[in-house]
């Protein structure tokens, strides 16, 4: 495994690269707007907004508590969202032409997706910075929960990445069922409810990883602590994907060329 981990490494140290991979879809994406992605982020303002008013209401909660609490969750959840969609088409379709044509490491490839998703989630911090100022909920040590968050983020978006494109060139009906199982999982997920409303019962979300990230980013930034166990969950999950990642890039170095066809 030893040739990976050095394939992984020189791949993130290929910054010019991946990012401007990162900046041609941006760009391909975004293309003849004026202002490029901070559509996702206005847009994504106006629904929380809406829903925030309506359900404090319901709930009787303070509405810009939920709105804190919502925007901070559903950002996550967005950025999560948008860099496993990508990456199940990562080989399948996006970069098909790139891997039959071009000597390139698949890693960078990954790399590149999970650096596009992870820009458009920086692009919200002023947003929420700005709403935490409001709410009189910015910490220090927010800094530190967030930089730390970030660096683990990073790392298991890219591991995932890889791991998704891969699995979904090798079986092209999992990009289908991944879509219906993360549709589930928002569900699961507390993101636009509060833990507080399960009680005694918060133990069943415990095992859903994805509340661990989010609870990290959410906890993090709202109140400038975070419990060990998300901690310790994240950061297992990081290490996990990422030594799963170089074993499989190992037992398919010589395969994804053949499956693309």
């Amino acid at each position: 495994m030893k040739k990976e981990i050095t394939s992984l490494h020189q791949s993130l140290l290929n910054f010019d690269l991946y990012k401007e991979l990162a900046d041609a879809k941006m760009r391909a994406r975004y293309n003849r707007t004026i202002l490029g992605p901070f559509w996702e982020i206005f847009g994504a303002l106006v629904l929380l907004l809406l829903l925030s008013f309506l359900w404090s209401k319901l709930w009787k909660v303070t509405f810009l508590n939920f709105f804190t609490y919502l925007l901070i969750g559903y950002t996550l959840w967005r950025t999560i969202l948008s860099t496993t969609t990508d990456a199940c088409q990562l080989f399948s379709n996006t970069y098909t032409g790139v891997l039959k044509n071009v000597k390139i490491h698949p890693f960078i490839l990954a790399i590149s997706c999970a650096y596009k998703n992870f820009l458009t989630l920086l692009l919200n911090f002023p947003v929420i910075v700005f709403i935490l100022y409001l709410n009189n909920q910015l910490h220090f040590s927010s800094i530190f929960f967030s930089i730390f968050f970030m660096f683990l983020f990073f790392l298991s978006s890219i591991a995932a990445s890889f791991l998704l494109a891969v699995l979904c060139l090798r079986y092209r009906d999992l990009e289908h069922t991944i879509g219906v199982l993360l549709g589930m999982v928002f569900f699961f997920t507390p993101i636009i409810w509060n833990t507080d409303q399960l009680g005694d019962k918060i133990l069943y979300i415990q095992l859903n990883i994805l509340y661990h990230y989010i609870h990290f980013f959410r906890s993090g930034l709202q109140n400038g602590e975070v419990n060990s166990l998300s901690i310790i969950a994240v950061v297992i999950t990081t290490a996990f994907l990422i030594l799963l990642a170089l074993y499989v890039a190992k037992k398919t170095r010589k395969k994804i060329a053949y499956w693309i066809d």
